[in-house]
């Protein structure tokens, strides 16, 4: 099963909670991944040393899930371009599954840009954005089908006041790579 499958099969009323929070235990390794508010894609280029890249999954009009539709503060009938993709580390490795709402509310005037971003990160558009804003970021911990667990975090930016949801997925193969400082 895909990180893709295992996020989209949680049940509607998962907690997320804030990342710095004691109200769960998150292994030492997980700690400074989950919490940092900087740009996630600069500590993986750090940790990849250089073999960082992003492989787009998907890309796509569709209605968010209630809970991202919650999280936004929109209706959950309304249609959002929902990106899908894999931050790939050394030896192409998936590293972190990514899941991008963008209520095409959010996709007008200098944030059309984000309509073309290809296969750059949204992190490298995102944090050059002087307007940038970031709720507190909040943790959780998935599980699949086949109760294999995963870390994840998620936040609501905002560009010129206009939201957009990210959620990342720590992969497996993240368990064996160091934050870099």
């Amino acid at each position: 099963m895909s990180a893709r499958e295992s996020l989209l099969i949680q049940p509607p009323h998962r907690q997320w909670l804030l990342a710095g929070s004691n109200s769960f235990r998150v292994p030492s390794h997980w700690r400074p991944w989950l919490a940092d508010s900087g740009s996630l894609t600069q500590r993986l280029r750090r940790a990849a040393g250089g073999e960082f890249r992003v492989r787009v999954l998907s890309e796509r009009w569709q209605c968010p899930t209630a809970d991202e539709a919650r999280a936004l503060g929109i209706s959950p009938r309304r249609r959002a371009l929902i990106r899908e993709v894999e931050l790939l580390g050394r030896r192409a490795e998936p590293w972190v599954f990514a899941r991008t709402v963008i209520p095409a509310t959010t996709l007008t005037g200098t944030e059309r840009r984000l309509l073309q971003l290809g296969s750059r990160s949204l992190g490298s558009y995102l944090f050059r954005d002087p307007s940038l804003e970031r709720a507190p970021l909040r943790a959780c911990r998935l599980k699949d089908r086949r109760h294999q667990h995963y870390w994840a975090r998620r936040s609501v930016f905002r560009l010129h006041g206009k939201p957009l949801l990210v959620c990342e997925v720590f992969l497996p193969a993240m368990e064996h790579v160091q934050y870099p400082l």
